[in-house]
Order: C-alpha cells, then structure tokens, then sequence
C-alpha cells in the first residue's frame, strides 16, 4: 500500500494518493497532468521521437505496475522523473543514430529574432548546444537537461537520478564545463 501523503498535499499527490488505493480513473488523470512534462524532459535526453513516444508509454506503465513500492520520501511526479530517466538511459544504452538532421532539430526552436543574420546566428549556436549536449556521456546529459531546461533545483536532479546532492552538483558542473568548452572552440573557429 502506498503511504499516505501530507493532507496539504496538492492535486497532483492526491491523485497519485487515490491511484496508490487502485483507482484507475484517478491515475489516468494523473497522466494527463504529468505526460506534457515526462515527454518534454525524455525529448530532451532522447534524438528519436520514436524513443520518447516507448519511454513515455513505459514510464507511466511501470508506473502504474509499481505504485505500491513508491515510498513517499519525495513527490510522486519526482519519482516518475526518476522512472522516466531510467528509461532514457536504457534507451541511451541500446542507442540509435539519430536520424534527423541538425537543421530539423534548429526549426523546431522558436526564435523571435527578426533579423536573418540573428536568425542564422541563433541557429548555428542551437547546434552547437544541441551537438554539445548529445556528446555529453548520458549522467551528464541527464543532469544539465534536468537542472538547466527543465528547471530543477539540484536537490530535484539529485532525486530524480538517485543519486546524493554532491554527486548532482558535480555532474552538472562537468556537463556545463563541456557544453562551455564546445562553445569557446566553436567562438574562436567559428
């Protein structure tokens, strides 16, 4: 049985409170609340859509299969990022080239830039970040995507990756290192 959560906790926890009691309808909200983030963040970690669409599905169905393990030591959607990573990262390991180029990947960002220069200029630093990140070895991927473009507080990423606050802190200060590094040789070599 999962444990009961703070009274004060908010809809997301009492939905995930009800789908702990076996009630299906409850949990299929709390995947309607939940999937826009669980797929933004595997998007991030994962080159194929394919991928992100399995890890998805596989994250919310172990999910469900698993809910009484959940120890209510921290929130439930941070468990399911927890879940959700693990996913990311057997998928990473079983890895497929990517088959979209990088210009595909720049259309999809929105630019609010007006001139073509910004625009190209905005463009070639996205592929830089984007060939940085897809470089980075999948614990440093994970960590600078949690704390960086999904916003995370550090103890989140510690969290979502099972992993202790230093060793958190440390990955992402080495992922960000690298990332910088691409940047400055692609500044100077243009």
């Amino acid at each position: 049985m999962c444990p009961q959560l703070d009274e004060t906790a908010d809809h997301e926890s009492e939905l995930w409170r009800q789908a702990c009691a076996d009630d299906i309808d409850a949990y299929a909200e709390f995947v309607a609340l939940c999937e826009r983030r669980i797929r933004a963040v595997l998007g991030r970690l994962l080159d194929d859509e394919r991928d992100v669409e399995e890890a998805a599905q596989d994250t919310f169905v172990k999910a469900w299969r698993h809910r009484h393990t959940f120890r209510g030591g921290a929130r439930p959607f941070t468990w399911l990022y927890r879940i959700a990573v693990n996913e990311a990262g057997q998928r990473n390991r079983r890895a497929k080239r990517d088959t979209r180029s990088l210009d595909e990947r720049a259309d999809q960002s929105d630019t609010s830039t007006s001139s073509v220069a910004e625009i190209a200029e905005t463009r070639e630093l996205a592929e830089v970040l984007i060939t940085g990140l897809r470089g980075l070895s999948f614990d440093y991927r994970a960590a600078v995507v949690l704390r960086d473009i999904e916003g995370r507080s550090n103890q989140q990423v510690a969290d979502a990756l099972d992993i202790s606050l230093a060793a958190a802190k440390a990955r992402l200060h080495r992922g960000r290192a690298q990332l910088r590094l691409e940047v400055e040789r692609h500044l100077r070599h243009g």
